[in-house]
């Protein structure tokens, strides 16, 4: 194929600025016009038709850029092991240790594009793992079963509106000071409150229309609690069959709520222990809180109760779908076991 081509259909910018040059010299442009036409020094003109008259169009087809390598090139498996054993808590500890271990005394823009581009590595949270007396291994084969056998075959049901699944849960937000981020040029400072005041939130969450049955109280969540949240379920949904999905709390289960489950006809499921990250309304609890709580300060606790009252209409009228469809998605991690 000839220049005319390659200068519009080259594999990369300087190879269509050459082309473009080429192209120009054969229609008897001088040299210092094929320049200004396309841009380049007119230097690049002379070399390119140079290397034009030596190797054809093949030649100019040729890049050949130079990309200088980090010599932490060198010592890539040795930090990796270093830092996979016991990862940096931050870019000048890394920056530190990768002296000891390799003596090269690299800037910290460099450390972290090398830890992130080389190594693969990111800045992470720690996960919290449960403890008790089980193993993780088994806590993650018990998640896995349950999320295999019981949940998702419940959640196809679900979807297809055979039966109505909901992840029930308490939350206890406080009226104070709750951190949160947001874009700035400066620092936002925010009023802690005189007082403090708790809700206590025993919801329950649709798991495929999102909308949320709440019962809240200034008490502890109790089993007589737990009894009223299915009761209010019930007579709001007459002929379904419902199904709430649970954690272990010993207000839950327990034979007082067994029995008033069985008389409205509602199944309880309840999760592993241990298994929050299979509770959709855990997911629900966060956007809550940082909604309506992180960075916003109440006067009085009038106010406070009433915007988490007035979230929760919200969230029925729809004001959040957009957010919660994609928070609230029904796929669930499990633990792995290590």
């Amino acid at each position: 194929m000839c220049a005319k081509y390659y200068k519009s259909h080259g594999s990369n910018a300087n190879i269509r600025d050459r082309m473009n040059v080429i192209y120009l010299r054969s229609k008897g442009y001088s040299p210092g016009a094929c320049a200004d036409a396309a841009g380049v020094h007119p230097n690049s003109v002379t070399r390119w038709t140079k290397m034009y008259i030596a190797s054809g169009i093949k030649g100019l087809l040729q890049v050949n850029c130079y990309r200088p390598q980090s010599d932490l090139l060198n010592y890539k498996d040795q930090i990796a092991q270093s830092f996979t054993s016991q990862p940096p808590r931050s870019i000048a500890e890394a920056k530190r240790r990768i002296k000891i271990l390799t003596g090269l005394d690299r800037g910290t823009t460099q450390i972290r594009k090398f830890l992130k581009e080389v190594l693969g590595f990111r800045y992470r949270k720690f996960r919290p793992l449960p403890g008790g007396k089980k193993s993780i291994e088994d806590l993650a084969a018990s998640q896995a079963t349950f999320l295999k056998d019981t949940l998702e075959p419940l959640l196809d049901k679900a979807l297809r509106s055979v039966v109505d699944v909901y992840f029930v849960d308490a939350a206890h937000p406080i009226q104070g000071f709750h951190s949160g981020s947001v874009w700035s040029k400066v620092p936002i400072g925010v009023r802690t409150s005189n007082g403090r005041d708790r809700m206590n939130i025993l919801g329950a969450l649709h798991a495929t229309n999102r909308g949320i049955y709440s019962l809240t109280t200034s008490n502890y969540i109790s089993a007589s609690s737990v009894a009223e949240l299915i009761e209010y379920i019930r007579e709001d949904n007459p002929g379904r069959r419902i199904y709430l999905v649970m954690d272990n709390a010993r207000y839950q289960r327990c034979r007082f709520v067994a029995k008033v489950a069985a008389r409205k006809n509602v199944h309880l499921v309840f999760q592993p222990a241990y298994s929050p990250n299979l509770n959709l309304i855990e997911r629900f609890w966060k956007f809550l809180k940082s909604t309506v709580l992180a960075g916003v300060y109440y006067e009085s606790k009038s106010a406070f109760r009433e915007a988490i009252h007035s979230f929760m209409e919200q969230v029925n009228q729809g004001k959040y779908d957009d957010q919660l469809r994609s928070l609230l998605t029904l796929n669930f991690q499990t633990l792995k076991a290590t």
